[in-house]
This record gives C-alpha cells, structure tokens and sequence, in this order.
C-alpha cells in the first residue's frame, strides 16, 4: 500500500515516546530499559506505530537500529509535540498547585503608602509565573468587588465584617496632621487635634474616602468641635496640593511620612489613642490556586512581622 492511500490510524503518546526512545538509543534493549517496559512489548508498539503512519519508520540489523529518511521526518516533529505535551502537563500541574495564574489584588492609598509594595515585590520573587495585577479603589469599592468578586485580596481601612470573608491585621497607624511648610504650627513641638479646630480642613471626597472622613469626623467631635471643610479631592496627591498651596490642613495617617511631598509638614497629633487598621481581606471560598498562594504568603508574612 502507497503512503499516499494509506488512512492514518490512531496515534498515542505511547507510539510517539517509544520511538523516540528507540531513535535515540538506537538499539530496541536499551530503548525498553530506559522506558521500563518489556523488549516485546515495546517492538509491538512501534509496529502499531508504522501501522498507524503507513510506512516504515525504523530499519532494524542484528547489531542496530537506523531510522528511515521517513522516521528522521517523524522524529522532529515527535521530539516537539513531546516536549510541548509535557510543557503543557506542567503548567497545568502549576496552575492546580497555584504556582502559575493571577492574583487581582485592590488597595487604597493608606496601604499603597505602607507595607503593600514590599509585599507584592517579595510574592513576586517567590513565584515569578504569578501575575499580580493591582487595582486602585477605595475601601466601599473595594468590598463591593471582593464580594462579587471581581477582585482576589483587598487592602483597606478595617474592619470588614461580612460571610466567607476573612480579614488580617496589615497595619495599625497614628493619626497626623498634615500642613503647608509654612503653616504657622508646622514647627510645633506637640500639636493635639483641638489645636486645629480653627482650621480650613481639606478632606477626601464622601463617596471615595467616606470610612475615613468618617473616622476625622468622629475624633474631631471627640475634641469638641466639627472641621470646616473648604475643599475635596479624589487622591492623596490632590489633598496634599491644596494642602500644600496654603488651602487648608488635613488628617492622615502616618504612612504618609514615608512618601514625603515638597511643601507640606507632617506633624504627630498627640493625644489620640485610636489606631487606623488596615487590613487585607479575602474570600474563603471559591478561590483560584494563584489566590490560594498569595494569601497564604500574605497570612505568614503578616504573622512573621
């Protein structure tokens, strides 16, 4: 029968394993000791091999065995399938055990500001065929995808109270106040939040920074009086320039020393006993592997601080 009229029969790994085994070794001994299998039963799966393609693809001698012009047309395209087949298999083994995917992690400017960085940088190091992929959104937001979810890990101001969530403590952070350079209490040895009652306060929009305005607001009451809010911004950075431009002060926290802006002073506020959390939250449930790992990196990292 012609190689032309012959109809291709089914062709497994097994064939494609055996004969590059025995390509390589040359000798049908050595190719059967090396896939663990009887010398028989190997030279039987060649045969349904040369069955399958229609044509000969091994010359066998008493000494050796040569490969046909036919075979060496085979054997290349049979190392890459191999190679491609067992690449494949890993990945998806990797993927299952969660060191290849993506992780969605969202965060907001306390946590950007503070341990956030090093600690993706450090999951990265570790599991380089993870993508981390991070998302900026305040803390409503941020509970509203992770419950839908849209995102894998959250980094937000705490608590977060809700079913199938989990939280863990990243932060607990001093309240400060934040002037111009020039603010006639920038040089002040102790500054208590009373001190600024007088003040222009500029705050974060409500439906962008509402859980911290929230915070401000309830310590400013605390102190006796409520803060005169003069001008809004969607970001740390805007907040900061009107700060900075003589507009008005604001409260932060103090992760804000660690990303210091020309022209504004960053001063403690003494008196405060309440911390800002920040905390980083999760699902419990229906996670991908990629997830499952960083959160686990996240868990001893956290506890190992």
């Amino acid at each position: 029968m012609h190689a032309a009229q012959h109809s291709p029969g089914v062709i497994e790994h097994r064939h494609l394993r055996a004969f590059v085994a025995v390509a390589e070794e040359s000798h049908f001994g050595r190719a059967a000791e090396r896939l663990h299998v009887s010398q028989p039963a190997l030279s039987r799966t060649i045969r349904a091999l040369e069955d399958g393609v229609g044509v000969a693809l091994l010359e066998r001698t008493t000494r050796r065995v040569v490969v046909t012009p036919a075979g060496q047309a085979l054997l290349v395209r049979a190392r890459s399938l191999l190679h491609g087949l067992d690449e494949a298999v890993g990945m998806a083994r990797h993927a299952a055990a969660g060191l290849v995917g993506r992780v969605t992690v969202a965060y907001m400017d306390f946590a950007i500001l503070g341990r956030l960085p090093a600690l993706v940088a450090a999951f990265r190091r570790s599991h380089p065929d993870v993508a981390v992929e991070l998302r900026y959104a305040w803390t409503e937001r941020q509970k509203a995808q992770l419950l839908d979810g849209e995102v894998d890990v959250g980094f937000m101001i705490g608590p977060f109270h809700a079913e199938g969530v989990r939280t863990a403590l990243v932060a607990r952070e001093r309240y400060v106040a934040v002037l111009a350079a020039g603010h006639r209490l920038a040089k002040a040895r102790r500054l208590a939040l009373a001190d600024l009652a007088q003040e222009p306060f500029v705050f974060g929009v409500p439906e962008e920074w509402g859980p911290w305005r929230a915070a401000v607001m309830r310590l400013c009451n605390a102190a006796g009086f409520a803060p005169r809010v003069v001008e809004e911004a969607h970001s740390r950075d805007g907040i900061f320039g009107f700060v900075a431009a003589g507009i008005g002060i604001t409260i932060h926290t103090e992760s804000a020393l660690g990303s210091p802006r020309r022209g504004v002073v960053i001063q403690p506020l003494d008196g405060i006993e309440e911390r800002v959390e920040v905390v980083a939250a999760w699902r419990v449930e229906r996670v991908s592997p990629a997830c499952a790992r960083f959160v686990a990196f996240l868990e001893e990292a956290l506890s190992s601080a």
